[in-house]
């Protein structure tokens, strides 16, 4: 059962990462449209750094978690569900970022606020199941000390993905919704000092 709902969420993952494909579903079919696709480029490499960040955290979890339960089964496959649904304004919010920094690509037309927010919507969604289910895997008996505090670790990390993402929509909602999308660019900064400051449990397994 494991194998077959990890295949499932892999083939979910890949769908929705096809559908970010650079330059839409028909090929160029002149110079120009060539261009035009390269030029999205920057958004498709953005929207898939997303993705390959949800897909790794869970292919960690499933390392961690092993066969589960009901519960790891219902919040996978809500995973699969919101992946699907978030890959939408995720493309939005791929092509916009895309044009920001680099001046290439179509863009996104429309109220870039709105789009923050419901970028963000997706974002903290996903973030919390990903919480949820290394939150799941304290449940399991026998953890070493390590394995327990890595899974708090990594729930944290999750925790603060999904504040941020919080912050963000409320952002976007204010007179300053423009820069809303500027709070993600936070994230390393503080996971990195979450991560320095957490006992992972090393020194004690390894004592």
């Amino acid at each position: 059962m494991t194998e077959r709902l990890d295949n499932f969420t892999d083939a979910a993952f890949a769908f929705a990462i096809s559908l970010l494909v650079i330059g839409g579903a028909r090929a160029p079919d002149n110079f120009d449209a060539l261009v035009g696709a390269l030029g999205d480029i920057p958004a498709f490499a953005f929207g898939f750094a997303v993705m390959a960040m949800f897909w790794l955290g869970h292919v960690r979890w499933r390392k961690a978690r092993g066969e589960g339960d009901g519960l790891s089964l219902f919040l996978t496959l809500l995973l699969v569900f919101l992946t699907l649904v978030y890959v939408q304004p995720l493309r939005g919010m791929a092509a916009a970022t895309g044009l920001w920094f680099t001046g290439q690509g179509q863009g996104f037309g429309g109220s870039l606020s709105g789009l923050f927010a419901v970028y963000g919507t997706g974002f903290v969604a996903m973030s919390l199941v990903m919480a949820g289910l290394w939150a799941d895997t304290l449940r399991e008996s026998g953890l070493t000390h390590a394995e327990r505090c890595n899974s708090r670790g990594e729930r944290g990390i999750w925790l603060i993905m999904a504040a941020t993402g919080a912050l963000s929509i409320i952002v976007s909602m204010t007179r300053f919704g423009l820069f809303a999308a500027m709070l993600y660019a936070t994230l390393p900064m503080t996971i990195f000092w979450y991560t320095a400051r957490h006992d992972w449990g090393e020194a004690k397994e390894t004592a």
